[in-house]
């Protein structure tokens, strides 16, 4: 379960940066498809499946979160280089 975890993180960001919000939610529904038949194949029963399912989709939102703050910090980063403000100089 923990690598469902750290995967799902992983995809999360990398959909925070480049996607908006509303791509969570079908990406979420896909999660939940896989992630039941996975569990019932592997004999971990259906509340277990549950269980590894709401985590996964809660660390794919934090994923996203932290894809998102990372992008726009970038971009903070990047406009105040470009659009830096001249030194007053002394008279």
């Amino acid at each position: 379960m923990t690598a469902l975890l750290i995967f799902s993180f992983l995809v999360g960001a990398v959909l925070g940066q480049r996607f908006r919000v509303l791509v969570l939610l079908p990406v979420t529904f896909a999660l939940v498809l896989t992630v039941l038949p996975v569990s019932l194949m592997t004999s971990l029963g259906v509340l277990e499946g549950l269980k590894a399912a709401a985590f996964a989709a809660i660390a794919l939102q934090a994923g996203y979160l932290f894809g998102s703050a990372a992008r726009f910090s970038l971009a903070a980063a990047r406009a105040a280089r470009v659009f830096a403000r001249p030194v007053k100089s002394a008279r």
